[in-house]
């Protein structure tokens, strides 16, 4: 009796290995040729703050339900405070003490859940919430994003959202005796350059 469950086991352990998986996941590499701006405005102009010597070493998870035509992305980049440039030494210095770079060295943009529709088309639009980590505080926001397949082989996840200082309890930065003052509005904006591993 033994043997004969022994066999109805494994015989069981089998089939249910042959049964497809109503899931399929996959892994992309972001890319160290990756960018993540930030940029604002003040009461004279507009700023760019840029991230330079991203390691690239960050992946993106999508997993893939056939059945129900769509897929799920999510994953992390973690970014480095202090290689954020703002293309002038004075406003570079600001921006890194607004987000208190000494203190908190790392800006994080999570991925909770990007709905992937219809996949296997050329570009498509991916909806769901992403995680900011800025100074420290750590905020929710709904975002829009764009997956882009592109004819060279490279494919890319594009997309912005407009925070405020204030949403991680942080002061516009204030210069020159109040004559410079920064708009609490500011907009992430990223391009990942995405490898399939």
């Amino acid at each position: 009796m033994k043997t004969l469950a022994m066999s109805w086991t494994v015989f069981a352990m089998i089939l249910i290995g042959s049964i497809p998986a109503d899931k399929k996941e996959s892994q992309w590499l972001v890319s160290d040729k990756s960018v993540v701006e930030i940029l604002g405005k003040t009461n004279i102009n507009s700023f760019e703050c840029q991230s330079f010597n991203y390691s690239g070493n960050d992946i993106l998870t999508e997993v893939l339900f056939p059945e129900k035509n769509h897929a799920v992305w999510s994953g992390e980049i973690v970014l480095s405070s202090e290689n954020f440039d703002c293309f002038n030494r004075i406003m570079t210095k600001d921006f890194h003490q607004t987000v208190k770079a000494e203190e908190h060295p790392q800006i994080r943009v999570r991925f909770l859940d990007l709905i992937r529709k219809n996949p296997n088309t050329p570009q498509e639009s991916l909806n769901g919430n992403v995680e900011i980590t800025l100074a420290g505080v750590c905020r929710r926001f709904p975002i829009s994003c764009d997956l882009k397949f592109e004819k060279n082989g490279k494919t890319r996840l594009l997309g912005s959202q407009t925070v405020t200082f204030s949403d991680f309890q942080i002061d516009p930065p204030v210069k020159f005796l109040g004559t410079v003052k920064v708009q609490n509005e500011i907009s992430v904006r990223f391009g990942l350059v995405l490898e399939e591993i």
